[in-house]
C-alpha cells in the first residue's frame, strides 16, 4: 500500500460544533419567520377592523348629518314655532317698537 503525505492536517473536531450551531441558526431563524407572519396577521385583523369602525363612523356622521339638516328646515322650524310657541308672521302694516 502506498502512503500519501498531505501538507495540511484534517480537523474533524470543530465539525460538529459548527453544524450544531447552523441548525440552531436554522431553528431560531425559523421560529422568527413564524412570529413574524403571526404577528403580521394580527396587525392586519386590527386595521380591518379598524376600516371597519371607520365605515360606521362615517354612515353615522352621514345619517346626523342629513338629519340636521332635516330638523332645521325653515319649514319644519315655522311649524313648531306656529305650533308649540303660538307665533305668527308679523304683518307689515303694524310696526312694533319696542322700547326700553
Amino acid at each position: 500500500m502506498v502512503e500519501r503525505k498531505t501538507d495540511a492536517p484534517v480537523r474533524t473536531a470543530g465539525i460538529p460544533w459548527f453544524s450544531a450551531l447552523l441548525a440552531l441558526a436554522v431553528i431560531v431563524s425559523a421560529i422568527g419567520v413564524i412570529y413574524t407572519a403571526h404577528r403580521s396577521r394580527e396587525l392586519f385583523r386590527t386595521l380591518e377592523q379598524a376600516r371597519r369602525e371607520e365605515n360606521d363612523f362615517q354612515i353615522e356622521w352621514r345619517q346626523l348629518l342629513l338629519e340636521r339638516s332635516t330638523l332645521s328646515a325653515h319649514a319644519r322650524v315655522e311649524q313648531i314655532a306656529a305650533e308649540q310657541l303660538q307665533m305668527t308672521v308679523p304683518e307689515t302694516e303694524t310696526p312694533i317698537t319696542v322700547t326700553q
